[in-house]
């Protein structure tokens, strides 16, 4: 008498993936058991191994899935305010490329998808990993390069090497601005209420408008 061999269950293989997205956006991946994802998915604790080969790479798969499709959305973007900015025979504006790219991280709809893309790009800052480096090296490095070259047309008056570096720091901005989203945020504490980083919509413009002065500002050497 022959064996059976289960089949792999598509559906079963994306509850999973859905589940990490949501799991591990509200808790962060290294707080989210197998158990309770599984749980989640409506799968069994096996079919982590079955599928995935185990929970780091079903959080490779995770992040790769995600970062390739936001990063598509927003080139497709970014495409389209060039293409616009050349048939007027105008300069992009500046406003328009920043706000392409930090709307995957604190725009409409961006709760789960962005807290958990920062959660990559500050788990690579701080703790690189040979799984952080392929899905940042693949999918974020070629768009980086993509946005620097979108910045410096706006503002072709700033040198290409001084626009790398405001990309990093405007990196660094929206990620460090999304860790601190918490009901207890220091900003809220700080302000005394003023202002609040769970506010999504508030944290959005007031990132938008400080990241669109500094990456077009001037380059000249400030005073001493």
């Amino acid at each position: 008498m022959t064996g059976t061999t289960k089949k792999p269950d598509p559906a079963a293989k994306q509850r999973m993936i859905d589940s990490a997205i949501e799991l591990f956006a509200a808790q962060g991946v290294d707080n989210v058991p197998v158990r309770q994802l599984t749980s989640h998915a409506g799968v069994n604790v096996a079919a982590v191994n079955y599928y995935f080969g185990g929970k780091d790479a079903l959080a490779e798969t995770v992040f790769g899935e995600l970062s390739a499709r936001i990063n598509k959305r927003r080139l497709t973007a970014l495409q389209t305010i060039l293409e616009e900015a050349a048939g007027r025979k105008r300069k992009p504006r500046m406003a328009d490329i920043v706000a392409v790219f930090i709307d995957p991280y604190v725009g409409e709809g961006a709760d789960t998808e962005g807290m958990l893309l920062a959660q990559l790009i500050l788990k690579h800052r701080l703790s690189p990993s040979p799984m952080t480096q392929r899905i940042i090296a693949k999918h974020f490095d070629p768009m980086a390069k993509m946005f620097v070259s979108a910045f410096h047309a706006a503002s072709p008056e700033i040198p290409m090497k001084e626009m790398f570096w405001r990309y990093t720091f405007m990196v660094s901005g929206v990620v460090l601005s999304l860790s601190d989203r918490g009901k207890g945020n220091r900003l809220k504490r700080i302000s005394g209420g003023e202002a609040d980083a769970s506010n999504l919509e508030e944290m959005r413009s007031s990132l938008l408008r400080f990241l669109v002065g500094g990456m077009g500002a001037s380059a000249e050497k400030p005073e001493s």
